[in-house]
């Protein structure tokens, strides 16, 4: 192999040491040690070579140290697919011995490299078995045994985006040793030019293309079976469109290595035709009596129909990309059963369907939107908290809390613990700076983070002390997911500030002694973790170039929303709360603005600031307390949206015995009168009513209650509110006690009521709740009763 290099470029180049070192007759010989072994016992075995010192030009996925067929373990693994013994651990389906395994992994790598020399590209696609050498480990291997002056191998090594490639490039179902070539075109590429202009750019292009593509798929697939109607007139039930959602899922993954919700119709059929033969689909499927078959039917079905977008309501489903720029502070108020923590989620939709520029499900469509504001809650995206009496500072910025220490129950630490808004602040921070950086900057920062990762956890897994300038040495151990600093001095306790740390090594080289630390942090004086940092950046440096990450793993991140829901915010002390944040919510102080505010916490003294990427939407009780007897502070920064009842919302009722809209319309109104329209009563209260027993139960637990407490139990004016309908009565049966008290000369106006018995034949009556609007059954019903 005709190698054109200088020394120079010989000594630093890893794909040629790689080369040079595990060569074919190398590899035939490997022993199961060389193959996979513990770094700090042996950091040169081939799988560390494969998995960490050539990530420089491609990373082929995956933490799983199982993708290697066997490997050397710290812990047992606890999954049911793997077997091991005291030293290995290997996947059950690859045979039953270490011995057995590692041969026939090896027998796959020689001849993976062996095609690969020989420019066999197709037989690599087509006879190394996926199942013994995973799709990217086969072709990171072979890429890594080509010329690297002659290079026929493209370093993507992730089948979906070779995959989205085909789709969106060539506009074909190309095999991966076709699609190779086509991207090469028969070029003559060095290793660094096919990267420069071939591989990064496409990676950059279609690393996160298909992301949006299966949610919305997913998104779209569940609209469609809603839609679908059975042979005999039925409609799927919730649980099999659910089970249909997510076989196409396990399909995907179990059988096939491709996303189908990533395919169109010719690739979705070239796909389905593998499972045709294959026997674990076919016996499963027979177990489930032919779901996973019914499946494929409807998603294919609608990958037919999705051209039709009138099917798909998109009219309605896109309604959240046209909204007008969402409100960065808004509060939601009205009258309790208004829906107000129930709006909420459809705000948070529609906030991440204007950033995001996804298409979110139709109001209509209540199940797939709760689904899709779960998914953004996991991610972290959005969080949820509710005020009360008791709520502070302390929960929603920070405070300081204590922490029993496990290993010593007797003594009780205190630390500066972060609030849920904190918390989102920074994980909104952190997004939006990386959004502002260049790919290059991004891929530098990752790149550092990992690095860091990597070494901290080395040193935790070594336990090694590390020796200080001075006398003593120190090591670090995790310690409620932190890194604790463990020296001689028992009295010692100190712990890494990974934030700081990250600074430091930015800085490194203007690092040369523990006053250089001082000054990078801009501090007065020099602290005592300041020589532990030292010593760690020291040892950072010398390992650094032991740490090879994957340049090519991520894209930078757009801009994202962050959103936190604080239900009932009126009932919490809100400038108490807030404190110092009512100033930097306010939209021209966020972070990113020209205006700008940053203060320092009272506790960790740390400056903080809120992002201008976060959205805070509130919901407020009008009947525990009004918009005036706000804070005027939070009152400016917010943007109110009023939500009263919508009796318009009860036509939809199927419960037509009583005519709900007609009902909560009379009962309003007459609040409305005697009160105000801010303790009315919403229409949620009404919403799933479909039979007598339900209303009386909303009546009796619900209605009566929320009047009392408008009314402050004046019985009187709730037997209006309701219009004399039977359910409050005039109680004199016990006018003979009054009467020798002479109580009736005190206030001869007075009359006692009573509420009727739950279990009273009243509450049973449909004429009850239609004497509330109707006057003529009212009137009827009393002649009745006198």
């Amino acid at each position: 192999m005709n190698i054109i290099l200088d020394e120079k470029q010989k000594e630093s180049n890893k794909f040629l040491e790689f080369q040079r070192i595990w060569t074919l007759e190398k590899v035939k010989s490997m022993s199961l040690e060389e193959y996979t072994n513990l770094k700090y016992e042996n950091p040169n075995y081939y799988c560390y070579w494969l998995d960490v010192l050539l990530k420089e030009y491609a990373g082929f996925g995956g933490n799983d140290a199982g993708k290697f067929g066997i490997y050397r373990y710290k812990k047992p693994p606890k999954k049911d697919d793997y077997l091991y013994d005291n030293r290995y651990a290997w996947r059950k389906n690859l045979g039953n011995t270490k011995d057995e395994v590692f041969e026939k992994v090896k027998k796959e790598i020689v001849k993976v490299i062996e095609y690969s020399q020989n420019n066999n590209l197709k037989c690599i696609d087509k006879e190394i078995l996926n199942e013994i050498l995973p799709f990217g480990l086969k072709w990171k291997i072979a890429f890594h045994y080509q010329n690297p002056n002659d290079i026929k191998i493209v370093n993507i090594f992730k089948k979906d985006i070779l995959e989205a490639i085909c789709k969106n490039k060539f506009k074909s179902n190309l095999e991966i040793y076709e699609l190779h070539k086509k991207l090469l075109k028969d070029k003559i590429y060095t290793l660094d030019s096919m990267r420069n202009d071939v591989s990064v750019p496409l990676w950059e292009h279609y690393s996160n293309l298909n992301t949006k593509t299966i949610e919305q798929n997913k998104i779209n697939f569940s609209i469609y079976l809603n839609k679908v109607t059975k042979k005999d007139g039925s409609k799927l039930s919730e649980g099999t469109k659910e089970n249909y959602i997510e076989d196409i899922s396990r399909i995907s993954t179990k059988y096939l290595n491709v996303n189908l919700y990533k395919c169109d119709i010719k690739q979705f059929d070239f796909k389905c035709k593998e499972l045709e033969n294959n026997k674990k689909y076919l016996d499963q499927n027979s177990t489930n009596k032919n779901r996973y078959s019914s499946a494929i039917k409807y998603y294919r079905d609608f990958l037919i129909n999705s051209s039709d977008k009138e099917f798909y309501n998109n009219k309605e489903t896109n309604k959240g990309l046209n909204v007008e720029n969402p409100p960065l502070n808004q509060i939601l108020y009205g009258p309790p059963g208004t829906g107000k923590t129930y709006q909420t989620i459809d705000k948070a939709l529609e906030i991440i369907s204007k950033e995001e520029k996804i298409q979110i499900p139709s109001k209509d469509d209540r199940t797939n939107r709760k689904k899709l504001f779960d998914e953004y809650v996991k991610k972290g995206q959005i969080v949820f908290t509710t005020f009360h009496q008791s709520y502070g500072y302390e929960e929603f910025v920070e405070g300081i809390k204590p922490r029993i220490d496990r290993e010593n129950s007797k003594e009780v630490e205190y630390e500066i613990k972060d609030g849920i808004f904190k918390e989102l602040c920074q994980k909104a921070l952190d997004n939006y700076k990386a959004s502002l950086l260049t790919q290059e900057e991004f891929v530098k920062n990752e790149d550092l983070e990992n690095k860091i990762e990597f070494f901290l956890d080395e040193l935790v897994d070594q336990q090694k002390f590390i020796e200080k300038t001075q006398s003593g040495g120190f090591r670090l151990e995790e310690y409620n997911e932190k890194y604790r600093i463990i020296t001689d001095d028992t009295n010692v306790n100190l712990y890494l500030n990974l934030e700081i740390f990250k600074i430091l090594l930015e800085n490194k080289d203007k690092i040369i002694n523990g006053r250089s630390i001082k000054q990078i942090l801009n501090h007065k004086h020099r602290r005592q973790i300041d020589s532990y940092y030292f010593q760690l950046v020291k040892l950072f440096k010398e390992r650094e170039q032991d740490y090879k990450v994957d340049n090519n793993s991520s894209k930078k991140p757009d801009s994202k929303p962050y959103i936190i829901i604080i239900d009932e915010i009126n009932r919490g002390n809100v400038s108490k709360i807030f404190g110092e944040l009512i100033t930097l919510i306010e939209p021209s102080k966020r972070i990113g603005e020209e205006e700008e505010i940053k203060v320092k916490l009272p506790y960790s003294g740390k400056d903080f600031g809120v992002p201008k990427n976060i959205y805070i939407i509130g919901t407020m009780n009008t009947a525990d307390r009004s918009i005036a007897s706000l804070d005027t502070a939070l009152r400016r920064r917010f943007e109110f949206i009023e939500m009263m009842p919508d009796v318009e919302e009860l036509e939809k009722s199927k419960y037509k015995d009583v005519n709900l809209k007609k009902l909560l319309e009379a009962i309003n109104t007459r609040i409305e009168y005697l009160l105000d329209r801010e303790k009315t009563i919403g229409h949620a209260f009404f919403i799933g009513i479909d039979n007598l027993e339900k209303l009386k139960k909303v009546f009796q637990n619900k209605i009566i209650p929320l009047l009392q407490e408008y009314f402050y139990n004046d019985y009187a004016l709730i037997n209006a509110v309701l219009n004399d309908n039977g359910m409050i009565f005039e109680d004199k049966k016990d006018d003979k006690y009054l009467q020798k008290k002479n109580l009736y000369n005190v206030d001869n106006e007075r009359n006692i009521y009573t509420i009727a018995p739950f279990d009273d034949e009243i509450w049973s009556n449909i004429k009850t709740y239609q004497a509330i609007y109707d006057d003529k059954i009212t009137n009827k019903t009393k002649n009745e009763n006198e």
